[in-house]
């Protein structure tokens, strides 16, 4: 049995959560012990803000690559399941999105709303699976069928 291949929203998502990690990474250890209290805008390497000016852009537009592409997924199908994992997919990929602005915007407002929308996107995910499977328990030919004429007990 092999191993299932990656889908490109998924490599789309993990590059630029990849940078999301490299942008944020400060510069303490150039600083001296004294100077390694957090400020407003010097604890960003030369790497983090040309992540940030260039390279942040460029996975908001992967990540809206890949949200066009789970689209697409959702619309063509072929089955219930996949749509379902298409939906599952672009709520994780809103989340990514959310993260990168908050980090363009260098705020940390929005991840109260990326974590809504995980929380949203994952229940859906579970009711969407529980409602395919009470479909497939109703739709499956092995099960016996309910007879329509009850017996009454003579």
């Amino acid at each position: 049995m092999s191993r299932p291949r990656p889908t490109i929203p998924t490599l789309l998502t993990l590059v630029t959560l990849t940078l999301t990690v490299l942008a944020g990474l400060p510069a303490y250890a150039a600083k001296p012990a004294a100077d390694n209290m957090p400020s407003h805008h010097d604890d960003r390497t030369a790497l983090g803000q040309f992540i940030v000016d260039v390279a942040a852009p460029i996975g908001v537009a992967l990540i809206l690559l890949a949200i066009c592409l789970c689209i697409y997924r959702m619309i063509r199908g072929p089955h219930l399941a996949d749509r379902v994992l298409a939906g599952d997919t672009i709520a994780i990929l809103v989340v990514g999105i959310v993260a990168v602005f908050s980090m363009m915007l260098e705020t940390a407002l929005f991840f109260d709303a990326a974590l809504v929308v995980a929380i949203i996107g994952f229940a859906s995910t579970v009711a969407f699976s529980q409602y395919i499977g009470a479909k497939r328990k109703t739709d499956d030919p092995a099960s016996p069928e309910p007879d329509p004429s009850p017996e009454t007990p003579a």
